[in-house]
């Protein structure tokens, strides 16, 4: 019985001589430290300049305001605003390719089934997509008008700057390196 009483206290002695030991080790001997300090105050002390004098500021007065922005387009007032009919159908499904811009999109290839030829689209994301003539894509109401074999040609419905729409041809050219 003794024997186990006594293994105990042998741990607690050699885990207290091996913590006071560890302590020692760390000593109180700290002439370096004071030698710096002393040297970074023996050093004279620095000039600091003066705070630039501030000058107030000139008062500006903005008199544009009756002016035409130069962001957006001149409106020539002579010029009458004709409908040429032309106006994208809101009310339609939007297809998946129409959520990217045209220039996140590539042609990867194409694929002819019974008379029909399809496109490979790659979108945004890396998902192949076939497309064909009539499908929808790009952010610009961008309709598939043609497919060749080393190109989709679309035509797009943009804004005219007049408040009108307008068409405008747009392609997607083969790209095998993407």
């Amino acid at each position: 019985m003794t024997r186990q009483i006594a293994r105990p206290r042998l741990k607690m002695t050699l885990i207290a001589a091996v913590t006071v030991g560890l302590l020692n080790g760390c000593g109180n001997d700290k002439s370096d430290l004071r030698e710096w300090v002393n040297d970074v105050k023996a050093r004279p002390g620095g000039r600091i300049e003066p705070i630039p004098e501030m000058r107030p500021m000139k008062a500006y007065r903005y008199s544009a305001f009756d002016l035409r922005s130069p962001f957006e387009p001149p409106v020539d007032p002579t010029r009458q605003r004709v409908d040429n009919g032309i106006r994208p159908d809101l009310d339609r499904q939007r297809e998946e390719l129409e959520q990217y811009p045209l220039d996140a999109l590539a042609m990867r290839g194409i694929l002819e089934r019974q008379d029909q030829r399809y496109a490979l689209v790659r979108d945004g994301d890396g998902i192949i997509h076939e497309v064909q003539v009539g499908n929808y894509m790009g952010q610009n109401f961008g309709q598939i008008v043609a497919i060749s074999e080393t190109e989709i040609i679309l035509t797009e419905i943009v804004p005219d700057g007049q408040g009108g729409w307008r068409e405008q041809p747009a392609s997607l050219k083969l790209r095998a390196d993407r």
